[in-house]
């Protein structure tokens, strides 16, 4: 499973569960590792949690409908509006990149909680869409409540993974041994895989060959193969 963390959000009315939560987890502190919580703030407003929780709290206006698709809501036009926020979220490419390193932290278990200044209560149309987003790109169901807990779908593991290792957030060995891709690689990979994996290769080694022998002990034994410390020239 590539997504073993988690991700809620919280909406104004419940900011005091909020700050409890920060004040009883701990902050990621620039650390890449499992069990550490992060509140990303969407409210424009104010910088009242990064002043008050500066070591677990950052900035995630970047997942606010942009002014383009706010217009279209004030002129009652909600299909475009969801038309509109859902092509800034897939195509603006500080917003995608800003989505991927969430990937990366929920990848290595960290727990998100994401803070919206809407009230869930009156079913935000801009929220809703942002959860709906997150489910349909990426199998995460955001937790809303108790009730509603965060859920992930893990047939979108081989999905994240090329996000992840397309960005250069994973290096190759994680990403072969994270996606269930076989024989080959997938068109849109295939060349960094094997240009990756060529520095590991030995001598007139091909590539392609040490991609099957990592798959295939996977396969057959369950046992991943990770990068190897040191590289000898052969």
């Amino acid at each position: 499973m590539n997504i073993i963390g988690t991700l809620f959000v919280i909406d104004a009315p419940h900011i005091d569960l909020l700050k409890y939560q920060l004040a009883t987890n701990p902050p990621p502190m620039g650390v890449l590792a499992g069990n550490r919580l992060l509140c990303m703030d969407m409210d424009e407003t104010t910088n009242e949690l990064e002043e008050q929780f500066p070591n677990h709290c950052m900035k995630a206006t970047l997942l606010c409908p942009p002014p383009i698709a706010m217009y279209k809501e004030i002129d009652g036009d909600q299909e475009g509006f969801i038309e509109a926020y859902y092509d800034y979220l897939d195509h603006e490419e500080s917003v995608q990149e800003f989505i991927a390193t969430m990937l990366l932290f929920l990848h290595v278990g960290g727990n998100i909680i994401l803070y919206t200044p809407a009230y869930m209560e009156d079913d935000p149309v801009w929220m809703n869409t942002l959860i709906l987003f997150f489910f349909t790109r990426f199998g995460i169901t955001i937790g809303t409540s108790p009730q509603n807990e965060f859920f992930y779908d893990q047939n979108y593991d081989n999905r994240i993974s090329d996000i992840l290792y397309q960005r250069r957030m994973i290096d190759v060995f994680d990403y072969i041994n994270s996606t269930t891709y076989y024989p080959y690689p997938p068109l849109e990979t295939y060349d960094q895989v094997m240009n990756d994996l060529s520095f590991f290769a030995g001598k007139g080694e091909n590539p392609y060959d040490m991609f099957l022998i990592i798959k295939n002990s996977l396969l057959q034994n369950g046992v991943p193969i990770i990068k190897p410390a040191i590289i000898f020239d052969s």
